[in-house]
């Protein structure tokens, strides 16, 4: 059984049904299979293997992360898991890091700088929804909740930035040397092995400075922060010099992301977290309006259908 840390927000924990992990877990599964038939129709094979295949990357990551460091452990109210990690987290992560791809596809962010833009565009969920999330009980990391970002470690940001870019930017390798007909199926399939490694070997410089100059497992924000600002740079730097839109946040495939905003932005009011600590109600809100804003970038309006072709 997970051991409930003695701190006030694992209060939270026995006041969650258990019949609320099933409707999140249905709902993941709901939008996970719209975001399937959007990366089909819209992209063909080639954007629904690569859906499809963020689903063991984040079981690969999560179990691996879990297994290798440790440092946090899911609530056992999830019905359904594969090892220690829930199935419906496996499906937010194929969403959130193809949605995010998707947004720099459509923004026309070129293929160098694309897998920086799509960190930045991952971490504006995690920024907006973890610190509710432990509160809430979902999760819980292996600090205090005075401790990190509110209870989040800076490595858990950091991880985000480069859970994104590998997955990223091995992917669009496939996408650059694949050709229709030739193997590449079966290359996007391998492509969890590799994005682990990255995010691992990133993980490197980072525990040493933590472990060395930042204090430890609640330390490092520093180093987040450096590597938040260059992602940030070059993403602004891509988008300024590009002439593309996004669709309306509530059609796919980024309808999921506006619904896990809306969620955790529902469940800090609900639980009262947001009266107890109105910071993370601002950091919720800002970067809800941050992405928002994406989507009123210069440039026609992309069309909305579920027909059009992505740009390769």
């Amino acid at each position: 059984m997970l051991k409930r840390p003695n701190r006030p927000g694992w209060l939270r924990l026995n006041a969650v049904p258990r019949i609320l992990f099933g409707l999140v877990e249905v709902v993941m599964l709901i939008l996970f299979v719209l975001s399937a038939r959007f990366a089909y129709r819209s992209g063909g094979r080639q954007r629904l293997v690569e859906l499809l295949s963020a689903v063991p990357f984040g079981l690969l990551l999560e179990q691996g992360d879990i297994t290798i460091f440790g440092s946090y452990a899911y609530n056992q109210g999830f019905f359904i898991k594969l090892g220690s990690v829930p199935v419906a987290i496996a499906l937010a992560w194929a969403m959130i890091i193809t949605s995010s791809m998707f947004m720099s596809d459509r923004l026309g962010i070129p293929p160098r700088l694309a897998p920086f833009a799509d960190a930045v565009f991952a971490i504006l969920l995690d920024l907006s929804l973890d610190a509710i999330a432990i509160r809430q009980g979902l999760w819980h990391w292996n600090i205090p909740l005075h401790a990190g970002f509110f209870g989040v470690p800076a490595g858990n940001y950091y991880g985000w930035l480069f859970v994104a870019f590998g997955f990223s930017a091995w992917t669009r390798w496939v996408r650059a040397h694949g050709r229709p007909g030739s193997a590449w199926p079966w290359l996007q399939w391998l492509v969890p092995v590799p994005a682990y490694l990255t995010l691992l070997v990133a993980l490197v410089p980072f525990i040493v400075l933590q472990q060395r100059f930042f204090g430890g497992p609640t330390g490092g924000f520093p180093t987040f922060l450096f590597t938040l600002a260059l992602f940030v740079v070059l993403t602004g730097y891509a988008i300024r010099t590009t002439e593309g839109q996004l669709p309306r946040p509530w059609l796919m495939p980024l309808l999921p992301r506006l619904m896990i905003h809306g969620y955790f932005l529902g469940a800090g009011l609900l639980l009262g977290i947001f009266q107890q600590l109105p910071v993370l109600l601002a950091m919720s809100l800002g970067m809800v309006v941050i992405e928002l804003s994406l989507g009123l970038q210069p440039g026609a309006r992309a069309d909305d259908r579920e027909g059009i072709r992505f740009r390769q």
